[in-house]
């Protein structure tokens, strides 16, 4: 009934429309068409024809069309080509371009000859035209109804929904709606190269993220320096934003769907990185995040997250210098390695060995947790797949010691030095710390004893009181012309000087290897960012004092060697001295006791350096050439070598400071120095104080003149 209704209304505008004309006598010009006319019949809801074998709707809804943004143009401002009532069937298409410049949307994705040409009433509708501002994603979804609904449901779409204007919407990423371009058009705000940009539109607006709490304010510049953001800028394949965190169904990284969520990380990742997922998730890591373990670390913990670096790169987290600190930001943690049962000490016994020290001084070939227990594959030792499974040790320490047998397996990798673990090396340890405190500290109460005796003397003298018993001649009358005596040989004082150069060096190198940071060694190690200068240097160094030992070995069977070393065995006289000088220098005694050539003091130190120099040179050797060491004996025996090294290292040390430079540097008698060493020379009244009885000798055999003996 309504459609013959229709019929009939629109058969009676028909009939006055041609009265009209009749009247008129011809029809009107299209600016003339009344809208009321045009409405007759286009205000029938039911008007429609087939285009297509589809039915298309011929309503205007004059309302909708008055409050549009078009509402004070007439029909025939858009529909051109009307000339009379009724017009012709089919009129020229809506020309929008009459009014606004369509350039831009020409060469826009939708409007290009090769893409979808749309109309422009397939977004801005036909008469119901809204400004662009109140169109939200409605003209969207009618192509891409699945984007729309992924983005509604997104952290930009709910931001938008709860009214919030920075939220990011379609144009905000695909550029202004009349320029869309394709994302492999160089110059699309979609385009891989083009994507971290357009980002960053929002996400390095400083303001904007302050204001909106963005919890992560440098991601974008981050980006930039990263191995993915370097590689994009250069036109490589590379990660861009929307490779790790999707494109319109974008969640927050504590939401299970999140691409970035800590669980889908790795599949995230793995979509470029396949191999390296895969070996991932069979590693001990991977199984434990499968399991639950929140703790268990993915790509992220040990990559970085928009800061990821090139493992070459120093800076990165898993360059080789670094690694090893990554690894410890888990397996030195206690609360971790307490609560999944991790076994403790693993990094600091690491950062004690010798590829920890040398790591620690910047060498990039020293092995590090990586070297050993493998990248992405890590497997416990137990797993036969593991690197450092015993059957797998001499394969894996081959990579750096060819030839490495079974003897690398043999004992613990990371030395634990308690009773339990490695009882050998415990006592030994305290061995050695009971006699540096013993021995150093008995030397320094013994000089201690000398210094203050010897500076009470001083100041007695120096302030006119008599002077202390047993010094009263220490020194030569002015009148007097000084005479020497031969104390050095040339050949001696080679020796001594070759020991004494090889041994400082030996002493600085060795310890800027156990303490690389600190600020006495760090400037050397910092010369090659390695341990390649130091190592050569030690190893010079230790040659220098190995030869300066044979020199002496082969001088002992001459002549003056010979009774070098009869005036160097300990005998009972020198416990008996060292009895009556510590009761001198302790008061309770008047006078001093009558040294020969050599007293306590410097037999003492003789026979501390032959035992000191043995035990160096043979525990240096097995340490420098470990892989022909290891082929013979076991692992242990190299752990205990270093030990030894060490500790001796601070007892010969803390000797040649305290016992040494006191006896020939500090000590008031004969400070700043006993020349001794470079003249070969003795004053007189020095010797006849400190050696009176070789003194004594000296004279009777030459008591006239200085003795002038050969030098060997």
């Amino acid at each position: 009934m309504r459609r013959i209704g229709g019929m009939v209304l629109f058969g009676v505008f028909f009939y006055a429309a041609l009265l009209v004309a009749a009247h008129a006598g011809t029809a009107p010009a299209p600016a003339d068409v009344p809208d009321d006319l045009c409405i007759g019949c286009h205000g029938d809801k039911s008007l429609s024809k087939t285009v297509g074998g589809k039915s298309v709707s011929l309503f205007a809804d004059q309302v909708a069309l008055k409050k549009s943004v078009h509402g004070g143009l007439t029909c025939t401002a858009c529909h051109a080509g009307i000339t009379e009532v009724p017009h012709a069937a089919k009129l020229p298409p809506v020309q929008c371009n009459a009014c606004h410049d369509a350039s831009a949307f020409q060469q826009s994705i939708h409007g290009r000859e090769n893409g979808p040409q749309l109309a422009c009433w397939n977004c801005h509708g036909s008469h119901a035209v809204k400004p662009a501002a109140q169109l939200g994603t409605a003209p969207c979804a009618a192509c891409h109804a699945d984007t729309i609904r992924q983005y509604q449901d997104s952290v930009h779409g709910r931001a938008a929904a709860n009214g919030i204007q920075e939220a990011a919407r379609c144009a905000d990423c695909h550029g202004p709606a009349h320029q869309m371009l394709p994302q492999d058009d160089p110059k699309a705000r979609t385009n891989r190269m083009n994507m971290a940009a357009t980002c960053a539109r929002c996400h390095a607006d400083r303001a904007l993220i302050e204001r909106r709490k963005i919890p992560i304010p440098t991601a974008y510049q981050l980006y930039e320096k990263s191995v993915h953001g370097r590689a994009v800028a250069a036109g490589r394949p590379g990660a861009t934003c929307n490779t790790c965190h999707g494109s319109h169904s974008i969640q927050r990284a504590n939401d299970p769907r999140s691409t970035v969520y800590r669980e889908k990380i790795p599949a995230t990742c793995g979509a470029c990185h396949g191999a390296e997922t895969t070996a991932y998730l069979g590693s001990i890591h991977g199984q434990a995040m499968k399991q639950g373990a929140t703790d268990a670390p993915v790509c992220t913990d040990c990559h970085g997250e928009h800061s990821i670096s090139a493992v070459r790169n120093p800076n990165s987290p898993v360059s080789v210098g670094r690694v090893s600190k990554t690894c410890a930001t888990c397996h030195d943690v206690e609360g971790i390695t307490e609560k999944y049962g991790i076994p403790g000490g693993r990094v600091e016994s690491y950062q004690d060995s010798f590829h920890g020290l040398a790591a620690r001084g910047g060498s990039m070939v020293a092995a590090n947790c990586a070297s050993c227990h493998g990248f992405h594959d890590v497997r416990p030792s137990s797993d036969s797949k593991s690197m450092v499974n015993k059957a797998n040790l001499p394969a894996t320490c081959g990579q750096c010691h060819p030839g490495a047998g079974a003897n690398f397996a043999a004992g613990p990798v990371h030395v634990s030095v308690t009773e339990a673990a490695s009882p050998l090396l415990y006592w030994i340890r305290h061995f050695y710390l009971l006699m540096i405190v013993g021995t150093i500290g008995g030397m320094g109460l013994h000089n201690g004893l000398d210094f203050f005796r010897k500076a009470r003397r001083e100041y007695k003298r120096r302030g006119g009181v008599e002077a202390a018993a047993g010094h009263e001649d220490f020194e030569l009358a002015d009148s007097e012309a000084p005479r020497f005596f031969l104390r050095m040989t040339r050949s001696e004082r080679i020796q001594h000087m070759l020991l004494a150069v090889g041994f400082i060096i030996l002493v600085y190198t060795g310890f800027a290897l156990k303490f690389p940071e600190s600020w006495p060694f760090a400037w050397f190690v910092a010369l090659e960012k390695g341990y390649a200068l130091r190592g050569w240097i030690h190893r010079g160094a230790a040659v220098v004092m190995v030869l300066a030992c044979v020199w002496h070995l082969a001088y002992l069977p001459t002549r003056r060697g010979r009774r070098f070393i009869w005036d160097m065995i300990p005998r009972y006289e020198d416990a008996k001295e060292a009895v009556q000088n510590v009761a001198f220098l302790a008061g309770l005694r008047a006078d001093p006791p009558r040294f020969g050539r050599f007293s306590y003091v410097e037999k003492a130190e003789y026979w501390a350096l032959i035992w000191g120099s043995a035990v160096m040179i043979a525990t240096g050797c097995l340490l420098w050439f470990e892989n022909w060491t290891l082929r013979f004996v076991p692992k242990w025996t190299l752990d205990l070598a270093t030990m030894v090294h060490y500790y001796e290292a601070w007892l010969a040390s803390l000797a040649i400071l305290v016992w040494h430079w006191y006896t020939v540097i500090f000590n008031p008698d004969v400070y700043p120095m006993n020349w001794a060493w470079i003249t070969g020379q003795i004053p007189e009244e020095q010797l006849r104080h400190e050696h009176p009885r070789e003194y004594e000798e000296l004279l009777q055999q030459q008591p006239t003149q200085a003795t002038d003996e050969p030098e060997a």
